[in-house]
């Protein structure tokens, strides 16, 4: 189940997670554990103190949580919470994924709310009770790239912020450094090319649902929008920069306490998938179905294009699967 360079000590937290995470598996080696090993990097860097009460933000059918919840020990607790619905996931949805891991061994540890975003589960009188939402830390593990928009990430940092949260613990990755070009450039170039996607999407939807709009031509790009049931997941969308997520942090009276850049390991693959998603002709198929402007259209596949130049450049140099982009990490302090 564990890779040779484990230590004994790291075993045996994987073997602790695994047993807690549901999970297929077929794939236990070739994604969850190295999703695990990836999370443990990075709380590493991070050294939250033990027993924190932390608002785990963005965590999906919720590895991140778990971890955060076996590494900050039997006084912790750690409430996740994510904008996807309980539907959302395979070959576990989020709820089921979750619902195992309250079953679990760290379960009392945890707890969980999908459909929210941060303002709402701040908002709302039903997510829990004012104690309940008291928070010594919020953690946003590999979340951010995924958030719906840029003003999306500014809203966080600015609703941690009223809460009074005096510490955001980020991890995310670095599009404009890299340790190995050859062999991350696809993985960078293919989240550029799904945030533009998501990008020009959303201003198309919000003019679809402009009522002044032609409705011939809402009628038109509903359809060229439709069958999404049928289209492959893309999980990246707004895709910030560590510039821009710096500067959304300082906006909301947030400065910088500590921070530093890892390379994940070669067996951590997300990159390698999220090119895949790109490579082929159905996300080119999907971009043109939208039916975007011209000069929209083709900015997109220019850039996958790119993509595909990258990847074979580094199949020409003997390599078959991309690696993933650098990981800044950072501690926010609220001033």
């Amino acid at each position: 189940m564990v890779t040779p360079e484990m230590d004994s000590e790291e075993e045996s937290k994987i073997t602790t997670l695994i047993t807690c995470f549901p999970h297929d598996h077929s794939l236990r080696t070739l994604v969850q554990i190295p999703r695990f090993r990836q999370r443990l990097s990075i709380l590493s860097q991070w050294s939250i103190p033990p027993g924190s009460r932390v608002l785990d933000i963005g965590c999906g059918q919720g590895d991140s949580s778990l971890v955060l919840a076996m590494e900050l020990g039997p006084t912790c607790h750690v409430t996740g919470i994510d904008t996807a619905p309980p539907d959302y996931g395979t070959p576990l949805n989020i709820s089921e994924s979750q619902e195992k891991i309250l079953q679990s061994a760290l379960g009392d540890r945890l707890s969980f709310h999908n459909q929210v975003d941060a303002a709402t589960f701040f908002n709302s009188t039903s997510t829990s009770t004012a104690g309940d939402k008291e928070f010594d830390a919020a953690t946003a593990c590999h979340s951010l790239f995924y958030f719906p928009s840029s003003a999306s990430v500014v809203s966080l940092f600015q609703e941690l912020a009223a809460a009074n949260i005096r510490k955001v613990y980020v991890a995310e990755y670095d599009s404009k450094q890299t340790s190995f070009p050859g062999t991350q450039t696809p993985h960078i170039l293919a989240a550029k090319a799904q945030a533009l996607y998501f990008a020009y999407k959303s201003e198309a939807d919000s003019r679809r649902n402009n009522p002044l709009n032609n409705k011939e031509q809402q009628q038109q790009q509903q359809q060229a929008s439709s069958s999404k049931k049928e289209e492959m997941p893309l999980n990246v969308r707004a895709a910030p920069d560590v510039e821009a997520i710096i500067k959304a942090a300082q906006a909301a009276g947030f400065k910088v306490a500590r921070e530093g850049k890892f390379t994940p390991k070669e067996e951590y693959l997300e990159g390698h998938f999220e090119t895949r998603c790109v490579r082929g002709g159905k996300f080119e198929e999907r971009v043109k179905k939208e039916g975007f402007a011209k000069e929209r259209e083709e900015e997109i596949l220019g850039v996958v294009e790119e993509v595909n130049r990258a990847y074979e450049e580094m199949e020409r140099g003997g390599v078959d699967k991309v690696r993933c982009m650098d990981v800044w990490w950072a501690v926010f302090a609220l001033e």
